[in-house]
């Protein structure tokens, strides 16, 4: 048995596996009130928002914990699927022969030219796809700033614009794609959504000994100034903000990570 069916016989229990694990637990699943009535009774609420007030007032160990599990997820396809191992020169030094360098590098250019894969579709779909990108765009930001006084937020709005981004992939492809966000580029995104993410949720354990505690001034100032007749919604639209672009940053790497040019081992053998 060679390695390929190996591993789609492994891959395929493993989905029969956890597959009965998952049927089983829903099957002798039973449903509690749980903190429903505690949610929906209580009137503390610095937000008049109730699903801003239940992902950030009272589940924020919560948010904080998905967006760690983003991380992980970013971290396990970059080793996984990093662009460094599929390299030409990796590969090439790898499996390949060794040449000179005059003779290296006109091989390299040759199987640039040769090997690069387009992702790129139809005409008719790149028609669409950047209109369509941009309105998802557009709606991304608005979710995410609307997130406070409305049922999006953070998740919804960076995955979103993060939908936009794979759109506008599939449609132009890798090299010529409209929205170029290159990767040091998302690593700062990132980096900046995660730690002011933190950065706030510090704040707030200063103030009041909690982490993560939702105020409204801070200096005899106003955190974030609502206008008139609505409630001031204290720090929940710049976590919102720090959440939309942890996802965003994070589910376009996924993607820019696995979109990348694959190098096919058959190939740099036979070239060799």
């Amino acid at each position: 048995m060679d390695n390929n069916m190996s591993r789609e016989v492994a891959v395929g229990l493993s989905f029969m596996f956890f597959g009965t694990a998952i049927l089983y637990s829903l099957y002798g699943l039973s449903v509690s009130e749980g903190v429903n009535a505690i949610y929906l009774s209580s009137s503390n609420y610095i937000i008049p928002n109730l699903v801003s007030a239940v992902l950030f007032d009272w589940r924020s160990f919560d948010t904080l914990g998905e967006c760690l599990i983003l991380v992980n997820s970013v971290i396990v396809v970059g080793m996984v699927f990093g662009r460094g191992l599929f390299s030409l020169e990796f590969l090439k030094e790898a499996y390949g022969k060794k040449q000179d360098n005059k003779e290296q590098q006109k091989q390299e250019e040759e199987f640039e030219k040769t090997h690069t894969i387009d992702y790129g579709f139809t005409p008719l779909i790149k028609v669409l796809a950047m209109p369509m990108s941009i309105i998802l765009m557009v709606l991304g930001v608005i979710v995410i700033l609307g997130g406070h006084i409305t049922p999006g937020g953070g998740f919804q709005g960076g995955a979103l614009i993060a939908a936009a981004y794979i759109l506008a992939i599939l449609g132009y492809g890798t090299k010529n794609c409209p929205i170029n966000f290159s990767h040091h580029y998302l690593e700062s995104l990132e980096t900046f959504g995660a730690l002011a993410f933190m950065i706030l949720g510090l704040v707030g354990m200063v103030i009041s000994g909690s982490y993560l505690f939702n105020f409204n001034e801070l200096f005899g100032m106003n955190i974030f100034p609502s206008p008139a007749g609505l409630e001031s919604v204290g720090i929940i639209p710049y976590l919102n903000t720090a959440v939309g672009l942890k996802v965003l940053a994070g589910l376009s790497t996924i993607t820019f990570l696995l979109t990348g040019e694959k190098v096919i081992l058959g190939n740099i053998k036979d070239d060799n």
